[in-house]
């Protein structure tokens, strides 16, 4: 029998539930179809264990630091038990996990664990039920992309998945890709002393980040002993009995590096579901108008599914969004998004970078304030990066960012000010306390006004 109802949200990851969740607000009928577990990629297989993990590697790496020495502190650590962390790691994701399925529970929506398929534009199978509901929001999200010249094993070459899975460290680990995913982890096991060696394509790791960003940090993971090879590719990967050998040309130069493990964090592909009737583009995601709408008017799409910036909090913002549009409530479609990347030292941005903002505005005012003057990050010994402001003649702030201590919780207050649309002076109004590492954002505006109170 083909069950009638308000909205199916295909698939149960941010964008997915945010939906269900908003939809349940307007009184509508739900279902969510999710072949796992709710969550999506962020809470299973992303965000939450990855920050887990460095979590772990934070307690590991703080006791055996020479900040710690310097404080007057003296651990002897008798050891890692890296099987713990993993499991540490999948008790933070169940007790999440099961949070949610008990918050959609509560709002009475219904999740059915099997793979949806489209069976007509109308009609959608999940399991073995049929359903026809009023709207359709797709939001499968994507999987780790795969090079054709870099096939995964799962035992020498692995993807991120499979690497979050292991339960033992790796001697030496060569991590294909700069951008996010791999610098994170990056920073997750040269903790542990791994070996680890970025290959990355283009001139630099982290390439959407300022420029100044992406190389302060590089600098930062040479400290750590961390091998980046920017302008580089990877020709080939041999494996043999007990290490790999990757094949590197770098600048035009062979180079063979020997290592244990491989990971491949090249990116993303999308998943689409089968029988899906709408429109497709090039790259493989699903095509939507402002109103997050395909070419098929029932049928909606939100997430990672739809391309562009692919992060967990625009998900939640765009999965709301479409639900909106589908019940006649008012909707955004463009907002200032910020991204974190969890490295040491932390890293977040919002808005146009220097490069950006100077092709769109031409000419453009750039302040900056390093942590080497901030006394919070003096005394934590984190003391390397630095805020940065990027900004219109007339003041308008068109972009921030942040590498240090505490950036990911710092560039919330820096989007609140690009949505409010604040300028230099404006946030120079603001009484930042101290001593606090959010004070450098005062400095690095005062600084930008050339009235700088701790800078020259």
């Amino acid at each position: 029998m083909t069950q009638q109802i308000d909205l199916l949200v295909i698939g149960g990851g941010p964008a997915g539930y945010a939906a269900a969740i908003r939809a349940r607000h307007l009184g509508k009928s739900v279902v969510v179809a999710e072949k796992t577990r709710v969550g999506g990629t962020c809470l299973n297989r992303g965000c939450i264990p990855t920050k887990a993990l460095l979590e772990s590697a934070h307690y590991y790496g703080s006791l055996t630091s020479a900040t710690a020495k310097k404080h007057g502190v003296t651990v002897e650590v008798q050891g890692l038990d890296y099987s713990q962390v993993v499991k540490t790691k999948d008790q933070i994701v169940s007790r999440m996990v099961g949070g949610l399925e008990f918050l959609l529970d509560k709002r009475e929506i219904r999740v059915i664990n099997e793979e949806a398929r489209f069976l007509s534009a109308t009609e959608v199978a999940v399991g073995d039920e049929t359903f026809k509901p009023g709207n359709i929001l797709v939001a499968t999200g994507t999987v780790p992309f795969v090079l054709p010249n870099l096939p995964i094993d799962g035992e020498r070459v692995v993807d991120s998945d499979q690497l979050l899975d292991r339960d033992s460290l790796p001697k030496s680990l060569v991590i294909v890709g700069g951008g996010v995913i791999g610098c994170e982890f990056a920073t997750i096991f040269s903790s542990y002393g791994v070996e680890v060696t970025i290959v990355e394509l283009m001139p630099q790791i982290l390439p959407p980040e300022d420029a100044e960003v992406s190389q302060t940090l590089t600098r930062e993971f040479k400290k750590r002993k961390i091998k980046v090879l920017n302008d580089a590719k990877v020709e080939k990967v041999r494996c043999e009995a007990d290490h790999a050998v990757v094949e590197v040309d770098h600048k035009g130069r062979s180079v063979e590096i020997e290592t244990e493990l491989v990971l491949v964090s090249v990116g993303r592909k999308a998943v689409v579901p089968q029988g899906f009737p709408g429109e497709i583009n090039q790259r493989g995601y699903i095509v939507v108008n402002e109103k997050f709408q395909t070419a098929v008017p029932n049928i909606y799409a939100a997430g990672d599914i739809i391309g562009g910036i692919q992060l967990a909090h625009l998900a939640f913002e765009e999965g709301w969004a479409a639900v909106n549009n589908m019940f006649g409530q008012p909707a955004r479609n463009e907002w200032f998004v910020p991204s974190c990347v969890y490295t040491s030292p932390e890293i977040a941005s919002v808005g146009l970078t220097e490069a950006r903002a100077k092709e769109r505005y031409g000419e453009i005012i750039t302040a900056k304030y390093s942590l080497k003057g901030n006394a919070k990050s003096v005394i934590a010994g984190e003391d390397s990066g630095f805020v940065k402001f990027v900004a219109t003649p007339d003041g308008v702030v068109r972009g921030v960012h942040i590498i240090g201590p505490q950036a990911t919780e710092l560039i919330s207050d820096a989007a609140l000010g690009l949505e409010q649309g604040l300028t230099l002076q404006q946030w120079a109004e603001v009484v930042y306390p101290h001593p606090t590492v959010s004070e450098s954002i005062k400095e690095a505006v005062l600084s930008g006004l050339g009235i700088g109170l701790h800078s020259l």
